[in-house]
């Protein structure tokens, strides 16, 4: 069995096709940022975004939303089992036919679909407020190395030791005040166990964000729309971990993943599941 994690902008590709299409055993695994992106706008848009899961609607594994797994302890998060949504995956079939219905001029399901996008979008509104603070800190984060380790990083070249212990300590505060802010969290994990949550896999994903702003001028030339994108790229990448990859057409949210599988197989190396 193999379950991919898709980002909103392969749902329409003929890829996302073909890859459920080759076996019954692929599956497609969605995020709330995906459901919210497909719902952005009028309810043509999730038709389109669904049709091709709506072929497939067997295959499809509906995860819980982003804060509800932030709440989850490592114990939880140690089995991906635990992000899964089993009602909505159930009920995903039901959800793909009423869709159709929708699609064929039934008034009531579109008029739900459009409160729904209202929804989306407020959600995607608030996200956007919060750019300024993604400014900060990824400021705070450059300010540690020094102008020689910063060409390091824009030229791409592998880093020193030195900024491997930086890198390590710099997740680790990132984890800490996303687990001191966040109000889903009821206690901190201890030890290595910490590596199996969702918030520090989410810390070493937004630093790979960090990192690729960093190496690409500083993340103050960038728009806060394209920062919003950029963190819901950290959202995908981030459930990516937890399952077998990342399908997704933007470069960014590949390297994202990429180093954040690197990072924790070589550097935060994972403990036993418990």
């Amino acid at each position: 069995m193999t379950r991919m994690v898709v980002d909103s902008n392969y749902l329409r590709s003929p890829a996302l096709s073909d890859y459920l299409s080759a076996s019954p055993d692929n599956y497609a695994v969605l995020t709330d940022y995906a459901a919210m992106e497909a719902y952005k706008g009028d309810p043509q848009v999730i038709f389109h975004s669904m049709e091709i899961l709506s072929a497939h609607p067997k295959q499809a594994i509906i995860l819980k939303g982003t804060q509800d797994v932030c709440g989850l302890n490592a114990h939880e998060t140690a089995r991906a089992e635990s992000l899964i949504d089993a009602e909505q995956t159930r009920h995903f079939p039901e959800f793909c036919r009423q869709l159709a219905i929708a699609r064929n001029g039934d008034r009531l399901i579109q008029s739900q679909l459009q409160e729904l996008g209202r929804e989306a979008a407020a959600h995607m509104n608030r996200v956007l407020a919060d750019m300024p603070l993604l400014d900060l800190g990824f400021e705070k984060i450059a300010a540690t190395y020094s102008p020689d380790e910063l060409k390091i990083l824009r030229r791409g070249e592998a880093i020193t030791p030195q900024m491997g212990d930086k890198l390590a300590a710099q997740v680790m505060w990132l984890a800490a005040e996303l687990f001191s802010t966040h109000p889903k969290v009821a206690e901190l994990p201890r030890g290595p166990e910490v590596r199996n949550t969702f918030i520090f896999r989410h810390a070493i994903c937004a630093y790979a964000l960090a990192i690729n702003a960093i190496s690409h001028g500083g993340a103050g030339r960038a728009a806060p729309q394209k920062l919003r994108n950029d963190l819901v790229d950290v959202n995908f990448a981030t459930f990516a971990t937890f399952f077998d990859g990342l399908l997704s057409a933007d470069k960014k949210a590949q390297s994202i993943y990429a180093e954040a599988t690197f990072l924790l197989r070589e550097v935060f190396v994972m403990p036993v599941a418990a």
